[in-house]
């Protein structure tokens, strides 16, 4: 661990949509008593103690996105990013205030800044912390993040069952052949379905990556597009504008004008408080003699 502390980040909306589906594939919600559904809430609870317990840091912070896609900085930038979001089940939808009440339980603070996405919050402070010389570890389900690795930073990529991928560096070059600053240049021409961001028509995440680790960066790609076969050059020519739109689209923001007290972050928390919050939401016993 670092002289300064270790950092756990942990990207909210992941944590909490993975637990819904996780946990709702059954068709079975749970629910309290009275009829308050907590499936997700439940879940994120979980996943959060079994990540402060693997990571064991002296302090946590969860950041989550605080805006409508219409208002997001990215919506001004390209209409149509993130425009295949559907709506929230109904039954998650309640569970987003309930969620924050569990973290408020533990002392854990909530941070988000309107127009931007839980991801900037998240790059903001790691970037800070790190350079402060803390020790981050980011917990999230969005490959985007391994732009933000580094010798202080590392990502922890969720995957199903309750495992993960953890990378650094080093193990970001050895598992997907590429450096932090080319994550977001390889992104920008195999584009992403899921958040509509167009990247260039015909290049996979494959070559995608061949042209990258071949050029170097996206600038050096466009230098020397005389290298490139006549098929891919014209393809490139062709979506310049595109392709980096795509990489600015791409980019996390990392000095969003967020606002927080490190000392409000430490992990630590009053147990009976914990408590009487997993009663109140009937989280059961073997919830409970986790916090006990």
């Amino acid at each position: 661990m670092s002289d300064s502390g270790k950092v756990l980040l942990i990207d909210g909306m992941s944590f909490l949509f993975r637990a819904f589906y996780g946990s709702a594939w059954g068709g079975a919600y749970r629910q309290t008593s009275s009829g308050v559904y907590t499936n997700a809430v439940y879940g994120f609870t979980k996943m959060m103690l079994d990540y402060a317990e693997l990571a064991r840091p002296t302090h946590l912070v969860v950041g989550w996105d605080v805006a409508s896609r219409e208002s997001l900085v990215r919506s001004q930038w390209y209409d149509g990013y993130k425009s295949n979001r559907q709506a929230a089940p109904d039954e998650l939808i309640p569970q987003f205030d309930l969620v924050k009440e569990v973290t408020d339980a533990f002392s854990v603070p909530n941070l988000g800044c309107p127009g931007f996405e839980g991801d900037d919050v998240l790059g903001t402070l790691s970037t800070r912390l790190s350079q402060e010389g803390y020790e981050v570890i980011i917990a999230t389900g969005d490959y985007d993040s391994l732009q933000l690795v580094s010798e202080r930073v590392s990502v922890k990529i969720l995957k199903n069952g309750g495992k993960h991928e953890h990378y650094n560096p080093a193990s970001l070059l050895a598992l997907r052949g590429i450096s932090p600053e080319q994550v977001v240049d390889v992104k920008a021409l195999m584009g992403d379905a899921s958040d509509c961001i167009p990247g260039c028509p015909g290049i996979g995440e494959k070559t995608a990556t061949k042209l990258i680790t071949e050029h170097g960066d996206l600038d050096n790609l466009y230098v020397n597009l005389a290298s490139c076969t006549p098929k891919m050059r014209s393809k490139l020519e062709e979506n310049r504008d595109q392709v980096y739109l795509s990489r600015k689209l791409a980019t996390i923001i990392r000095d969003v004008p967020v606002e927080y007290s490190l000392e409000d972050a430490l992990w630590e928390y009053d147990r009976q408080v914990v408590q009487n919050k997993f009663e109140e939401l009937e989280f059961g016993r073997t919830m409970a003699a986790r916090v006990g």
